[in-house]
């Protein structure tokens, strides 16, 4: 085994690709130096996924090994890994965390925070979500990359395999991998972001921020629908469309969320929104944490009216326009200071009496479980050992008929 480390701050020979080596080794405790691979995570067009632990402090974290074919391209792809220190530079709650990078046996490998296995694809293939739920998981997303655009980054290859979900929190992952290995392929899906998610322009290699913007409203359009707004039998017939036709709405849509992904969806990048600030104004979320998010309710019975969203912004005004995010709440004076001090004491209270009292009848819950099923599974190898006896005596009877019938 080959093998070559490379930190966020150094660099050092590269080594021959070698995936037969790591295949046969990746398990090997210190495989990667200072860490355990404990199992595959899952497996992409960028890379293969697997879940590591950190030996000195028995700490969990995901390690991405980046698919590359030879050494010329290896070797791009390891400088344009020196645009990673960038994204490693954010902390935001709704990002999965970049922590390190490095090369093994000639194969570069990104290490990440660990956001669990839950991803919202696998969500959205559990049926239709919940309006509001749906809102809380995009809000968050959308918030993790108003972060990296706002250090003027921007992700490419947003989709809802890389949206993470942890408990309550949704976090982005796969961020500033999306131009690494964009010389080791030419397909529409290796380096240009997934078609079902790709914003138009993409397809001339040219983005910017609001083409993120663009793939979160297909996100957005899906979590609340239950389907991406173009499907076709090819990748071809799906991005023509995405340059083409129009989406086509669910009557039962909320007219805001409505004019909020017509807008996102937008052929023409100048008449999106330009930042993801303005997108979550109009869904009444703010940007800055721990802010409140304002639902509005369903319509009522019959179809939503036609909406054809806000105004799209002039040409020169968008180009201009910085990113921002919306302006700071009125100072609540020294009597709202002391209301919101005594309502936080009240909310950490509850939560304080609330979660022994939800641990204790989870466990409850599954002991009565595993009562009610012990008597059937006692039952069961009961059942179980009689049709083995029954066997054993039907094939000793056959045994004494035929040993008769032979000496007779």
């Amino acid at each position: 085994m080959q093998l070559a480390m490379t930190s966020l701050a150094g660099q050092t020979p590269h080594q021959p690709i070698d995936w037969e080596s790591f295949y046969t080794n990746y398990r090997k405790p210190g495989y990667v130096p200072g860490f355990e691979i404990i199992n595959k995570l899952g497996g992409g067009v960028f890379g293969l996924v697997y879940k590591a632990r950190k030996e000195s402090i028995g700490k969990d974290y995901a390690i991405k090994f980046l698919k590359v074919d030879d050494e010329v391209v290896r070797d791009a792809v390891m400088r344009e890994l020196d645009t990673v220190r960038y994204f490693a530079q954010i902390d935001h709650p709704n990002l999965v965390s970049i922590e390190d990078k490095g090369e093994v046996d000639g194969i570069p490998f990104i290490v990440m925070s660990y956001a669990g296995e839950a991803t919202l694809r696998k969500r959205l293939e559990e049926g239709r979500m919940q309006r509001e739920d749906a809102l809380r998981i995009f809000i968050q997303a959308a918030r993790g990359i108003q972060a990296i655009h706002e250090h003027s980054l921007v992700h490419f290859d947003l989709k809802p395999a890389n949206i993470f979900l942890r408990g309550d929190i949704a976090r982005v992952g796969d961020y500033g991998l999306s131009k690494l290995v964009t010389e080791s392929r030419n397909s529409l899906s290796f380096g240009r972001g997934t078609p079902y998610y790709m914003a138009p322009e993409m397809l001339q290699r040219v983005g910017d921020a609001r083409s993120d913007v663009y793939s979160l409203g297909v996100i957005l359009f899906e979590c609340l629908t239950g389907d991406v707004p173009f499907r076709g039998d090819t990748e071809w017939q799906v991005l023509h469309k995405h340059e083409h036709e129009q989406p086509s709405f669910p009557s039962d849509l909320h007219p805001r969320e409505r004019a909020v992904i017509a807008r996102c969806l937008a052929k023409n990048p100048d008449a999106r929104y330009q930042s993801v600030a303005e997108l979550l104004a109009d869904l009444n979320a703010p940007v800055s944490l721990g802010d409140s998010i304002v639902f509005e309710s369903r319509p009522g019975p019959g179809p939503a009216p036609v909406d054809e969203g806000p105004p799209p912004l002039p040409p020169e005004a968008a180009r201009t326009r910085p990113l921002q995010a919306r302006p700071a709440p009125a100072p609540l004076g020294v009597l709202g200071g002391v209301v919101r001090g005594v309502l936080k004491v009240f909310e950490l209270l509850i939560l304080v009496v609330i979660g022994p009292i939800r641990l204790i009848s989870v466990a409850l819950g599954q002991g009565l479980v595993f009562l009610l099923r012990l008597p059937f599974q006692i039952l069961g190898v009961l059942l179980r050992v009689l049709g083995y006896l029954l066997i054993i005596g039907l094939l000793v009877g056959l045994a004494v008929v035929f040993l008769t019938a032979f000496w007779a």
